[in-house]
């Protein structure tokens, strides 16, 4: 996690426990008035301001949402704030929980975790301060720092404290030390009070200099510690195995992404909740003339709803919609990745026919493609639906490609990865036509083959058990080869793939019309949420997978997350792009507890 990240979420930590509601009891006093303070420009190195507009209701829905250890935290919102920031149970009353909560974090000079400062309005600070410095029994005393007006409540013995705090105006301000309390404090009390108040219950707003740099920087960094890394395949001349850089679509989406965020002029992070679901959206807005506002206004988006025509029992799920230049573009790059893979020595028509084939692919496709899988107790299964744009170009297109497997660079390098690949049709009960098949089997080494077999089945011989006198010829329950089957026509291409590949090819074909994620309510109403200007969907249901693994029979409700991109719709402008994710309260609860019991 970057350390701007881990800044993101100390300020909604901070955020969340203390802006909490008041006592329920007898109405408080009227909040007492101060005289306005001078706002100020923000400090240097700043990269976002947080709101959360009432603190009552943001926390109320999180509590329900995280559901379990939440739910034995105090529910008074100000007997919250108290203990969380140590304070004695008087302060309590004295702390305005329906106005607006609000900080900033800014860079810290030779970079690490960001300086984050926090802002809760009380009702009368002076009685604040003299509720904890005041009294046989009070724990603090104050020391006013005379650059920043801030009067400081420190410990009186002097010890050190987790959280530091302050008072200006009539704000109660913590940080995590003195010095970001007095860096971003000021600006916090003294200007954020007074800007525009987001809907969201949760906020951050991300300005232009912070998006183009520390947050970029960041986020990149982050990425690449997570980017999938080639795998050990090819043995080199000392018989190590050198890395196969296989490309990745998540690759591409991600570099594209990040290429627009650096371009925003300016962007906003917003999380709500409700009974179902917690909801983080990023928001931004173009600056005008970029080459990320261009990059944008190309995007192609659509309506993903298309995905809740896979299969009923279809776990994860992706949707795209590209261009046909999006496509062809993306091509060639994968076609220069998979020759670097299959090695230096690939002959040059071998390469032009890989790269020809792939182009021809690409537009061949049409914009909208749908992919789903689910771990049955059959074995694993695969779903995929494409629109047509060319169904000549795209026939042609599969044909020049699976032949590729005949060229010696092509058949040595599946060789040296232990895959063979062999193309034919098959037949399915009651369906007309053929339907095609790939074959990709599993093929040892010539020079390995056997020898790991026998190491093994001596390995399981030596060793006590009742699987002692058990052949490891394979693996239980794998197959040596994997059939996907595909057709080509009226309905675009349908391709299935799996253990039992026929069963799954039959379920995407009868989807449609039968069977499908339609009916399950939760999962319908998570992809029709995201709207029709979509461009890219994940879908995961993660509690079933869990129970999938588990082999329960019961399943349980659908508790699905979504991560979607696109732009426009909504109340938004038409080439303003955004991404969100959304996450069942069902999910969220059972990640907490596995955590806890972590």
């Amino acid at each position: 996690m970057t350390r701007f990240a881990r800044g993101l979420l100390f300020a909604v930590a901070l955020a969340l426990p203390v802006t909490l509601a008041g006592c329920k009891g007898e109405q408080p006093p009227p909040p007492q008035k101060v005289a306005p303070l001078e706002p100020i420009p923000a400090p240097a190195g700043h990269l976002a301001d947080v709101f959360v507009p009432n603190p009552d209701e943001a926390w109320a829905k999180a509590r329900a949402a995280v559901g379990g250890p939440a739910l034995f935290l105090p529910s008074n919102a100000s007997n919250l704030a108290v203990t969380f920031l140590g304070l004695p149970l008087a302060v309590s009353a004295e702390i305005d929980g329906n106005l607006p909560l609000v900080g900033a974090l800014v860079e810290r000079p030779g970079g690490g975790r960001p300086r984050t400062a926090m802002g809760i309005h009380v009702r009368d600070a002076g009685k604040v301060e003299g509720l904890l410095v005041k009294g046989e029994n009070a724990r603090f005393q104050i020391r006013v720092d005379e650059k920043t007006s801030i009067t400081l409540l420190e410990p009186k013995d002097g010890g050190a404290r987790a959280v530091a705090i302050g008072l200006l105006g009539n704000y109660l301000l913590f940080a995590q030390d003195v010095a970001d309390l007095l860096e971003v404090g000021p600006y916090v009390v003294r200007t954020l009070p007074t800007a525009k108040m987001p809907k969201a219950d949760v906020a951050f707003e991300l300005p232009r200099e912070a998006l183009g740099g520390p947050i970029e920087k960041g986020l990149r960094s982050s990425w690449e510690s997570l980017r999938p890394r080639p795998r050990p395949s090819t043995p080199t001349a000392d018989g190590a195995k050198a890395p196969t850089p296989v490309p990745s679509p998540l690759n591409g989406l991600m570099d594209a992404l990040l290429g627009i965020l650096v371009e925003l002029d300016h962007a906003r992070v917003t999380l709500d909740f409700d009974d179902h679901a917690a909801h983080l959206r990023l928001l931004g807005t173009p600056r005008e003339g970029s080459t990320g506002a261009a990059n944008i206004a190309a995007m192609s988006v659509g309506d993903p709803r298309r995905l809740l025509e896979l299969p009923a029992d279809t776990d994860i799920a992706i949707y795209l919609q590209d261009s046909a230049s999006s496509r062809t573009a993306d091509a060639k790059k994968y076609a220069d990745a998979l020759a670097g893979a299959i090695g230096k020595d690939i002959p040059e028509d071998d390469r032009a026919a890989l790269s020809a084939a792939l182009v021809a692919l690409a537009e061949g496709r049409g914009d909208s493609f749908t992919a789903g899988a689910s771990l049955l107790s059959t074995g694993p299964a695969i779903y995929a639906r494409s629109d047509v744009a060319d169904e000549g170009k795209l026939d042609a297109a599969l044909n020049n490609l699976l032949g590729l497997a005949k060229r010696k660079s092509f058949a040595t390098w599946l060789g040296q990865n232990e895959m063979e690949v062999s193309t034919g049709k098959t037949v399915l009960e009651n369906l007309p036509g053929d339907i095609r098949r790939i074959r990709l089997t599993r093929a040892p080494g010539k020079d390995d083959k056997g020898k790991n077999d026998e190491k093994a089945n001596k390995d399981r011989k030596d060793k006590p058990g009742k699987d002692g006198d058990k052949p490891a010829a394979s693996l239980e329950g794998v197959p040596n080869h994997i059939d996907v089957l595909y057709t080509l026509g009226k309905d675009g291409l349908v391709l299935a793939a799996g253990y039992d590949a026929k069963a799954s090819f039959r379920a995407i074909l009868d989807a449609p019309g039968k069977e499908n994620l339609t009916g399950r309510a939760e999962a319908k109403t998570a992809v029709v949420a995201v709207g029709d200007k979509t461009a890219f969907v994940a879908f995961v249901d993660p509690l079933r997978l869990l129970n999938r693994r588990a082999g329960k029979a019961d399943l349980g409700p659908s508790a699905p997350v979504v991560f979607a991109l696109g732009k426009g719709g909504e109340g938004v402008g038409a080439n303003d792009p955004w991404m969100r994710l959304d996450i069942a309260n069902l999910a969220i609860q059972e990640l907490v507890k596995r955590r806890g019991a972590l």
